[in-house]
């Protein structure tokens, strides 16, 4: 049997797994997240000196994903000029907004509209502010390419990840000279993106258990990664990919003209497999609202563990109303001044019933977007394949499946980012057609859970939709 390894360096926890060659987990390791590379790269290979540890073997080849946006600049020793420059620090507004005033042309050539998060804003931040950075800077490397620089002393990095950068010509599948020229920087210090399947290189980086010269891919975007693996891969599959942030993915085969895309704040990336276009709706506090919450109400150290507890007995729908929109909302309706919102709590309410209705809320603005989705690109919904941590949750599963228009489809993998860039790695020099597809179990249907949705969907689109 084969052992794959995946990697997945999200927001909040570096995730590490050996898999076998149908996504089956057989050793896991789950860290937080450092803020600073270094300690990320250790992170890392720990974990797979770990995994190699307790599988007994090394693995067969080494897949990475991970978020996006979150980047640092490299001297040309490659060590790094700051630390990690994370895509959720607010300190690039204003730059991103003078982008914004180019807004539809900015949005026509790269599919995304100006913000904070991406790179271009955080590049022009640092001219300003830093240019001793920019001086000093021989690369920028998104976190997935500095670990498989780490890893195999080679620069590469996929177009999931490319794309986000905002300097990104969505058509050409290139590097925009224009946008980088706003930053002072050229296109040769951007790695250049390779396919999910193609090797950035052999292992060369000591890590324990793990046989040098193993091949290492990135296998690109976490949630594009994710959904690829849960089998999201032609029109008419819908991925719902939750975490610290939730994306919405519709596959389609065109994209939303500029204005309408602006207006609806959502974005389009390039499929995994570079075919088609994935139009994107994000939510960028949906599993950090229900951090904050538990916070709130005492649960903080516990965390997500806590929540099957605090939810047993909980009646649903709650009656409560939660808008979830803890840092503004992007999509479908874009308002940066856009924050939490309840209405219908009561006295006869418990704490379990206000964190359920946040999950309610997380679920009904999902539905929003992906109703807007599907209106923008002419498709119709098939089926909403959900994955990520919260499917261990069976209320939030439950809500999920009462509020969609499609049936649902669950990935019970542990991490199916993870698993998916393991599977992926396993096709290293290959085709991605031929990754396997993770388990999935349909979440039963609910007829009168469903049907008592449907006011408060029309509650919430009503709260929602006013100016505040």
């Amino acid at each position: 049997m084969r052992l794959l390894a995946g990697v997945d360096a999200g927001t909040t926890h570096v995730k590490v797994g050996f898999f076998d060659e149908r996504g089956g987990c057989v050793a896991a390791v789950r860290e937080p997240t450092p803020r600073e590379l270094p300690a990320l790269v250790a992170t890392v290979t720990r974990a797979l000196g770990e995994c190699a540890a307790r599988a007994g073997r090394g693995p067969d080849a080494i897949g990475i994903a991970g978020m996006a946006e979150t980047g640092v600049p490299l001297d040309r020793a490659g060590r790094p000029l700051t630390p990690l420059l994370w895509w959720n620090d607010p300190r690039a507004a204003q730059e991103a907004a003078e982008l914004a005033r180019e807004a539809t042309a900015l949005y026509a050539l790269t599919g995304r509209r100006a913000d904070p998060k991406s790179p271009l804003a955080k590049w022009l931040w640092l001219r300003a502010h830093s240019p001793e950075v920019l001086e000093g800077m021989r690369w920028w490397v998104n976190v997935p390419d500095a670990v498989a620089y780490a890893l195999t002393g080679r620069l590469r990095t996929h177009e999931t990840l490319a794309a986000r950068t905002l300097a990104y010509d969505l058509e050409a599948g290139g590097y925009a000279p224009e946008l980088l020229a706003r930053a002072g920087l050229r296109g040769d210090q951007l790695p250049a993106p390779a396919g999910s399947v193609e090797p950035v290189g052999p292992l060369t980086a000591r890590v324990s258990g793990v046989a040098a010269g193993v091949p290492v891919v990135i296998a690109g975007h976490d949630h594009a990664v994710g959904s690829w693996a849960a089998g999201v891969r032609r029109p008419g599959d819908v991925a719902d990919s939750l975490g610290t942030a939730e994306a919405v993915m519709v596959l389609s085969d065109s994209r939303p003209d500029a204005c309408t895309g602006l207006a609806r704040g959502i974005t389009t990336d390039p499929s995994l497999d570079g075919a088609r276009k994935v139009v994107v709706g994000g939510l960028p506090t949906s599993g950090a609202v229900l951090d904050w919450l538990l916070t709130l109400t005492g649960n903080g150290e516990s965390g997500y563990a806590a929540l099957p507890g605090l939810l047993d007995g909980v009646r649903l729908p709650t009656g409560i109303v939660v808008e979830p929109y803890l840092r503004g909302r992007s999509a479908p309706a874009p308002d940066r001044a856009r924050r939490v919102t309840v209405s219908g709590l009561g006295p006869e309410h418990t704490q379990g019933d206000l964190l359920a209705a946040a999950v309610e809320g997380t679920c009904l603005h999902a539905r929003w977007m992906l109703d807007e989705l599907t209106a923008v690109t002419g498709t119709a919904p098939e089926r909403l394949v959900v994955l990520g941590g919260q499917v261990r949750i069976p209320l939030w599963m439950r809500v999920k499946a009462a509020v969609s228009p499609a049936p649902v489809e669950v990935v019970r993998s542990g991490d199916a980012v993870c698993a998916g860039a393991a599977l992926i790695a396993g096709q290293a020099g290959g085709s991605l057609d031929d990754v396997p597809v993770l388990s999935r179990d349909r979440q039963p249907p609910e007829p009168d859970l469903a049907a008592a949705y449907v006011p408060v969907y029309e509650r919430f689109l009503a709260s929602a939709r006013t100016p505040r």
